[in-house]
């Protein structure tokens, strides 16, 4: 039953611990209010009491019993009992008709065996007793029933407020822990339907910023994250097959084709080249595609320490400038001052190649590649320009991913995997990549923190530092 489900449910409990306080508090304070009224109430009662009685002492007999007559036929100050008693306790005039059991000492006292009107009533009632100087006693006191009439209209009172409120705050109980089941119902249900493989099903948001509808948009951006890997991977393994399928299929064919034809041992190893070539491609590739997994999953930050990305610069140029040299390319050189950051020198070094190597690649004969890295205000950055083809601003994002090759790469030898590997080096060391027009041509750029360095070894910016190398085309 959904009743038994509400009333179990932490929303509904949280209410009735709500009420019980509100109820225990509200009980706490009209008791306080209670005691003070009451307590202040026979105070002032007393105080009037003895302050009449200290009066009488004053007047002579005929005042006094003349004063006690009226107040027996009509009291304004509502005085309930107004006696005169001789020394020995008689009744002389008044009521009540015995003298009460207190102490005749002119101070008020509480007597709890009084009887009013002669019904029997058991009563409370506050009296001050006073000798006059004839040695007759003068009694003055007022009744409690009142007073402990208007103590028993108050509890009533808190009783009757209590209970409406207790139902009021259990009520709105009941209705946000109904509330609060739908919700967790429908976002049962969303979870199942992704449980049973529906991966593009989301958990309901309502936009109300609580903690159910943060928790849900968590989720989501982690669903969104799943799927974005499992497309991803669905990409990949297409185009793994497609990759590896080509170059394996061309050596079997090779290797086919000399075992038929036969020849001499040396044609015979010329075949075996070729096909061995073709493996190793598919062996690079199997390779890159690993060294890309083995980055994004982090496991290579242990290797982390201080990297001059200048003097790795300094190295891959002399690696690259025979290779830009045969392709008629002018390559130059900008990193006077070290360039510190933490990071994996390797991996470093690999994604800085592999821009280069691109750069390279996409740039015609008598172009121009140019290497730069630098430190200013608190980032280091290494750039790579060429003046090639450059990348299409549509394809500025997608060429960062797993095996994409975009239109200019159709023709390029590689496996599309060397951006990558640059952007997951990139990741794992929290810097930041991007690609934009050098017109003509592309600019990639790398930053993140830089290490601080000596005073005396003065950062210059991209523009500004003098190349170390130039080489022009021969």
């Amino acid at each position: 039953m959904w009743t038994i489900e509400v009333l179990k449910s932490r929303a509904f409990r949280l209410a009735l611990a709500f009420a019980l306080a509100i109820a225990a508090a509200a009980a706490f304070v009209f008791t306080l209010i209670y005691l003070q009224f009451s307590t202040a109430a026979v105070q002032l009662v007393g105080a009037r009491l003895t302050y009449e009685a200290t009066r009488a002492l004053d007047e002579n007999d005929d005042e006094l019993r003349e004063q006690i007559t009226q107040r027996l036929v009509s009291d304004p100050r509502r005085l309930d009992y107004a006696g005169l008693f001789d020394a020995k306790g008689a009744l002389l005039l008044g009521d009540p008709p015995s003298l009460p059991p207190i102490r005749i000492d002119g101070r008020a006292h509480l007597a709890s065996s009084a009887t009013l009107g002669g019904t029997g009533r058991p009563d409370q009632a506050i009296f001050v007793a006073v000798r006059r100087v004839d040695g007759a006693i003068l009694v003055l006191g007022q009744s409690l029933s009142e007073i402990n009439d208007l103590r028993e209209t108050v509890a009533r009172a808190l009783a009757l407020a209590l209970a409406p409120t207790t139902l009021l705050i259990l009520a709105i109980g009941v209705f946000f822990a109904r509330r609060a089941r739908r919700r967790v119902g429908v976002i049962h249900a969303a979870i199942a339907e992704i449980m049973k493989g529906d991966l593009k099903q989301r958990l309901p948001v309502i936009s109300v910023a609580d903690d159910l509808d943060r928790v849900a948009r968590d989720v989501n951006l982690m669903l969104d994250e799943i799927w974005r890997l499992l497309d991803q991977l669905r990409h990949i393994g297409d185009d793994i097959a497609h990759d590896l399928r080509t170059p394996l299929a061309v050596a079997r064919a090779k290797i086919e084709r000399g075992l038929e034809r036969g020849g001499t041992i040396d044609e015979l190893r010329a075949v075996m080249a070729e096909a061995l070539n073709h493996l190793d491609r598919s062996a690079a590739t199997i390779s890159a595609f690993l060294r890309v997994s083995e980055m994004e999953s982090g496991r290579r930050e242990r290797r982390f320490g201080p990297v001059d990305l200048s003097a790795v610069c300094a190295g891959l140029f002399e690696f690259y400038e025979p290779l830009a040299q045969t392709k008629d390319v002018a390559i130059a050189l900008s990193a006077p001052w070290p360039t510190l950051v933490r990071g994996d020198e390797d991996l470093l070094r690999e994604a800085i190649s592999n821009l280069i190597d691109n750069a390279i690649k996409f740039t015609p004969s008598g172009g121009r590649v140019r290497i730069a890295a630098a430190t200013g205000n608190g980032r280091a950055t290494v750039e790579v320009s060429d003046s090639g083809a450059g990348v299409p601003p549509q394809e500025r994002e997608e060429i960062f991913r797993r095996f994409y090759r975009g239109a200019r790469d159709n023709s390029a030898p590689g496996h599309g995997l060397g951006l990558s590997i640059v952007a997951a080096i990139a990741k794992l060391h929290g810097f930041c990549i991007a690609v934009e027009d050098n017109a003509p041509g592309a600019r990639f750029r790398i930053s993140g923190d830089a290490l601080a360095i000596d005073s005396d070894e003065a950062p210059h910016d991209l523009g500004g530092a003098p190349p170390r190398r130039l080489r022009a085309p021969a």
